[in-house]
């Protein structure tokens, strides 16, 4: 662990009290009468010293070493390295106030000379940040070491009586075998013809032509009804424009042409988003008492806690040595991203979510009381914009939402630029959309509505799936691009008042990582870390130390809504506070977690607990061929009896891969083969022994292979993942 060592000198407070005493006996020796002059001058010199120097004087008169993440005072939540945070940010504004302030997309040194700037700029933000991290960082978790608790040999996230989670090595050998890094592709490395220019005065945008060239627009429109109201965009007619056009407020996202002379074809297409300010946009309050903070959800589908650290090493670098507190212990509650999302929006189950907002009717979502809503209600202007529209987690066999969500919308932009700009698959994701990543549109954005909206308050969430769903390597060819964007964010002074959640929904959940021995905790166990501005951790610093509590604690999605619910209720005692309607026995993490929580007490069934672990038990054993025979069974008559599957084949069990027994108990692990197309399965198991019988209901089962294009022929959600057309 690095440890950093202080020089502290004496402050003004520590003076020697002789500087200050009168000479009352004239009478006494010359040398004496000299030897206290020479004291004196040497005190005042010191104590000047002092003065000037801005080490933090934890003890007095001596040097002291202390590893970073721990201050001298326990109950110390705050941190010098937020004084010079605040007071960079600050400067910062103060100086886009008076020029017009450039805003584009955070590019590598590859793209053109405007963006280079910016990068030097990012670059020289990540010098000062990166050099404060000597202090130590108070607001972070007290704790030796940045991972896992440890007990005799084996490393735990969480280790309680009733929650043994274990911490697999994301290094191992036999992940490092199928672990593939992926660099950073620059989709277009052909300079920008088109520069947007932010004006931070009056928060407007202007369009700057960088070449000679003739150029128009086609604003992007909403066009769906009915049942295709989330599912259908248009494009207004080409509007011809100058030189530092002046984009309409009504305009909140194009596609431009523009063409080189001799003008008879494009030469570059792009696009644009715009967040405007609300017309009733209300400030937020300076003055503490009143003062409110923003929340940003920032999030990237299927990375585990595991992943993030093998993948994005230099993220999971900057996120602990900064002010982000991790949940170790965070556990998904369903399957896919849908329950696991709806539990922190709406702190709805999955069964109870589908009957209240039913998603496959239309505006079966509008309906829904999810928690921007509150925000909303609350005086917040709010945003939701998510990539790869097909896969969306509100649009995937689902109706989506009849009218727009939330004040700022990214779907109708995404769904233009994935059929209007050149798509690049990558990992057979929808990687490169046009002149950038599908993902940076999404966090684009997010930069963008954040600064418009950073002297009032705001809820925001922002997710990405394109570098992450199918292939748990990709994410790696991101990490230093989410580095940029949080200290884009920090540069802006968006921290300042900003609770920053950045998580996923879980991990990866199909795919040869999945198909490992820790393939099980890596599926359940996403990454979760939250940023609490400096503020906020003055004012109620007992909320922040059960943060920190909380690090290797049994948490769950049901906990993040009660914590954004408690975001708007500071200042109310927690038996006020509501709980989520899918676990009443869930809480905010701002409340301490109690250690010897279980999974049901976090609203998180058996199947999808990580907490105790499974041992082998041999796939020849009687108990595990009649339990296999009887889960195919299941299954097929399972997809048998729903309708839309009639072109699905019938699944024939072609052996056991792996079985196993948790503890003495009668709770099982199977893994199943099946044709056609070696389709795999796992689920978990209650056996009756003496009935020597499993329960006829169906289990979680999860799919460990890709289904996607096997299932294209059924139109039922719940049986897609038992197709195979």
């Amino acid at each position: 662990m690095t440890k950093i060592k202080y020089e502290l000198v004496p402050s003004e407070e520590q003076e020697p009290n002789e500087m200050k005493k009168p000479l009352n006996c004239i009478v006494k020796i010359l040398f004496v009468v000299l030897a206290l002059f020479t004291l004196v001058i040497y005190t005042l010199s010191g104590a000047n010293n002092s003065l000037k120097s801005n080490a933090d004087p934890f003890s007095p008169w001596k040097s002291m070493r202390l590893p970073l993440g721990w201050t001298n005072n326990p109950g110390d939540l705050s941190s010098p390295l937020d004084a010079k945070h605040t007071t960079r940010s600050l400067s910062t504004v103060k100086q886009t106030e008076s020029t017009e302030a450039t805003y584009s997309k955070v590019t590598d040194t590859e793209s053109t000379t405007e963006d280079q700037t910016e990068i030097t700029t990012i670059a020289h933000t990540d010098e000062v940040v990166e050099s404060s991290t000597s202090l130590p960082a108070s607001g972070a978790p007290k704790t030796e070491t940045l991972y896992a608790l440890e007990e005799n040999g084996k490393k735990y996230f969480v280790n309680s009586p009733q929650c043994q989670m274990s911490h697999p090595n994301p290094f191992a050998s036999n992940i490092q075998h199928i672990y593939k890094k992926h660099s950073y592709i620059v989709c277009d490395k052909s300079r920008d013809m088109i520069t947007v220019n932010y004006n931070v005065t009056d928060s407007t945008y202007r369009l700057h032509k960088n070449e000679n060239s003739s150029c128009c627009f086609k604003q992007i429109l909403r066009a769906g009804t009915s049942a295709n109201a989330d599912h259908k965009y248009k494009l207004g007619p080409c509007v011809k424009f100058q030189q530092d056009f002046l984009v309409p407020t009504e305009v909140s996202a194009m596609i431009t042409y523009c063409r080189r002379p001799p003008f008879d074809k494009v030469s570059q297409k792009d696009a644009f988003s715009f967040v405007h300010p609300r017309k009733d946009q209300i400030k937020n309050p300076t003055t503490l008492h009143r003062r409110r903070p923003s929340v940003l959800l920032w999030g990237i589908d299927s990375i585990s806690r595991m992943n993030l650290e093998l993948t994005m090493p230099r993220m999971f670098e900057y996120l602990n040595n900064q002010h982000w507190f991790e949940l170790q212990g965070y556990n998904k509650m369903g399957d896919n991203t849908f329950p696991n999302l709806m539990a922190v929006l709406t702190g709805f189950n999955k069964t109870y979510a589908n009957a209240r907002c039913h998603p496959e009717k239309v505006r079966g979502l509008d309906a829904c009381p999810f928690i921007w809503k509150d925000f909303k209600d609350k005086g917040y202007t709010t945003a939701f914009a998510e990539d790869w529209s097909k896969f969306s987690t509100f649009d995937y066999s689902s109706r989506g939402f009849f009218n727009p969500p939330t004040d700022v919308y990214g779907r109708p932009l995404v769904l233009a630029v994935e059929k209007e700009l050149t798509t690049f698959q990558r990992g057979q994701m929808p990687y490169c959309l046009g002149r950038k990543p599908a993902s940076e549109y999404i966090y684009d954005m997010g930069v963008q509505f954040t600064m418009v909206n950073r002297n009032s308050t705001f809820f925001g969430m922002f997710w990405t799936n394109t570098f992450s769903h199918n292939d748990f390597s990709m994410p790696s060819a991101m990490d230093e691009r989410m580095v940029k964007y949080m200290r884009t964010l920090d540069k802006n002074g968006i921290m300042d008042n900003t609770i920053i959640i950045f998580f996923s929904d879980h991990g990866t959940r199909f795919g040869p990582l999945r198909n490992l021995d820790s393939g099980f905790v890596e599926e359940r166990l996403p990454f979760i870390y939250i940023r609490v501005p400096r503020w906020i951790r003055e004012k109620y610093p007992k909320l922040l130390r059960n943060l920190q509590m909380n690090k290797n604690r049994l948490t769950s999605p049901y906990d993040i809504h009660a914590t954004l619910r408690h975001i708007l209720e500071l200042d109310t005692p927690k038996d006020k506070l509501p709980r989520p309607d899918g676990c009443s026995s869930c809480h905010s993490v701002f409340e301490e977690v109690d250690w010897s929580r279980n999974c049901s007490q976090a609203g998180i069934e058996e199947h999808w607990c990580a907490c105790n672990s499974f041992s082998d038990v041999p796939t020849a054993d009687p108990t595990a061929r009649s339990m296999s025979t009887q889960r195919g069974e299941a299954i097929m008559g399972y997809v048998a009896s729903k309708k839309g599957t009639e072109r699905c084949s019938r699944l024939k069990l072609n052996g056991i891969c792996s079985f196993q027994r948790r503890g003495s108990s009668n709770r099982y692990l199977i893994q199943l083969k099946a044709q056609p197309g070696d389709a795999l399965f796992q689920a978990p198991l209650h056996w009756d022994a003496n009935a020597q019988r499993i329960p006829a209901q169906m289990p979680s089962i999860v799919r460990l292979d890709t289904y996607t294009a096997d299932a294209r022929c059924s139109s039922v959600k719940e049986t897609k993942k038992y197709c195979i057309c």
